[in-house]
């Protein structure tokens, strides 16, 4: 029986319940192979009986803290604090806590954010590379540790990781078919840097929607740019030098699609009636801005939600190799609509 005032053991919950410790310890631990009603059961008593869990204890018996690191370019962006809200979602949900880093787009930072997180021992880690990262070493010493890694939105070229991301190919497709049913026959890209798989995937969507209209891929209408306002604002300008100004444009993430409505709006002409511009962006805002943006969203949260339930079932013991996609949404506004 439970001594009053000493902190309640899984030993004391069992007895109250007239199961086994093992069960118990399972049931915390939101183990599928628990019924629903046992694991709720226990949840319950444990809270009765305000039983706290000793991490220290369950680290040392299991070699691994249960934490799950999270690595993001920027953790700041509507799009990965909303990534990050749905991996702490299902993240407390099993009674694991969340610890976040941010790499800045920086292959040295993101370098270091892996070998930091491994020196905690966390159970997992989810990341989104950095628009730098072109060697992944640093991952595969994690799944040799016995780290599970998952990739979400941003992945690397590597069949032998999970990863969640959106249909970025289909997507792209779809909104170049948009600007073109708008009488855009001029339509530029606007792309985040070239090593990244996922920018790679939408200029391929958006090259199949030009062939299949019967449109030319001019070189000059494809513009890379640093994922950061200053250099999206430099590509913009340069797209908008061309002799033959382009007549629509897609932005491949929030930031390059509020640089380029900056810099529209800034050179003096319209949209959409100059330009028409549609971008890949999850911020509510977009409806919000004058004229309101057109955007193809990537469902973030949920995105965060898959992404850090393929990690816990790696971390149980399934070490299947998922390749996620998340359908996006598109949303059709003033800055696209000209019919």
């Amino acid at each position: 029986m439970k001594d009053e005032g000493r902190p309640a053991k899984l030993k004391d919950i069992a007895e109250r319940l007239g199961i086994s410790v093992a069960t118990v310890s399972r049931a915390l631990q939101a183990n599928p192979a628990i019924s629903r009603q046992t694991r709720e059961l226990v949840m319950q008593t444990a809270r009765d009986m305000n039983y706290t869990k000793n991490i220290i204890a369950d680290s040392l018996r299991s070699g691994s803290l249960p934490v799950i690191g999270v690595i993001v370019p920027h953790g700041v962006t509507h799009f990965y604090s909303s990534v990050l809200d749905g991996i702490e979602h299902i993240a407390a949900s099993a009674g694991y806590a969340v610890v976040n880093i941010n790499s800045h787009e920086r292959y040295v930072e993101e370098y270091a954010n892996v070998r930091d997180l491994a020196n905690l021992h966390v159970a997992g880690i989810i990341a989104s590379v950095t628009q730098e990262t072109a060697d992944f070493s640093h991952f595969g010493s994690l799944m040799a540790g016995g780290i599970p890694v998952v990739f979400v939105a941003r992945d690397i070229p590597m069949q032998t990781y999970s990863s969640v991301t959106a249909d970025g190919a289909e997507a792209a497709r779809r909104a170049t078919h948009h600007l073109i049913k708008q009488g855009c026959r001029r339509i530029a890209i606007l792309c985040g840097p070239s090593r990244l798989k996922m920018v790679a995937d939408r200029k391929h969507g958006y090259i199949e929607a030009l062939r299949e209209y019967g449109l030319p891929l001019r070189p000059c209408y494809v513009a890379y740019s640093d994922i950061d306002s200053a250099s999206a604002v430099d590509a913009t300008d340069t797209l908008l030098d061309l002799n033959e100004c382009p007549d629509g444009i897609i932005a491949l993430n929030d930031t390059l699609l509020f640089s380029a409505m900056k810099t529209i709006k800034r050179r003096g002409l319209s949209m959409p009636s100059d330009i028409a511009l549609i971008g890949f962006s999850d911020a509510e805002y977009a409806a919000d801005v004058c004229p309101t943006l057109s955007t193809i969203e990537d469902r973030s949260r949920l995105m965060g939600e898959s992404a850090a339930q393929i990690l816990l079932n790696h971390i149980r013991g399934d070490m299947t190799p998922v390749r996620k996609v998340i359908s996006t949404v598109q949303r059709i506004r003033q800055s696209s609509r000209r019919k």
